[in-house]
Formats: C-alpha cells, sequence, structure tokens
C-alpha cells in the first residue's frame, strides 16, 4: 500500500504545467499509434474493430438484461 501512497502523492506534486506537458505527451504517443495503425492496416481496420466491439457490446447487454430479467421474476 505504501507503494501506492507515494504514486499519489508524486502526482500531486506536479505542478499544472507539468500535468499539461504529461498529457500533450500522451495525446502525441496516441496520435503517432493511432496513424501507424492507420497506415499499416487502412481505415477500414477501424470500422471493422469499431463494428466487433459494437456488437459485442450488444451481446453483453442481451445477456445481462435477460439475466437481470431472470432475477426479477424469482423474487
Amino acid at each position: 500500500m505504501a507503494v501506492n501512497q507515494n504514486k499519489k502523492s508524486n502526482s500531486q506534486n506536479l505542478t499544472n504545467e507539468d500535468k499539461q506537458r504529461m498529457s500533450a505527451n500522451y495525446a502525441a504517443m496516441g496520435k503517432k499509434g493511432g496513424d501507424t495503425t492507420k497506415e499499416t492496416y487502412g481505415s477500414e481496420f477501424y470500422k471493422n474493430i469499431g463494428k466487433e466491439g459494437g456488437n459485442a457490446r450488444k451481446e453483453q447487454m442481451a445477456h445481462s438484461s435477460s439475466y437481470t430479467n431472470k432475477e426479477k421474476g424469482n423474487k
């Protein structure tokens, strides 16, 4: 637990300017990765993984709601 507390303390010691700089750095890294993926696989890749993720989420929700409905019926 001491490690987690130290991490929290370290992030609290950062100035707002440092936090903004870090945020911009992470955004730049994400953009670079996204651009590289787009060059490698094409823009259709994002369309396909979006559909897959959407369908998986729909399935999760369908199972979740049917489970919830069964649970309510048993009470």
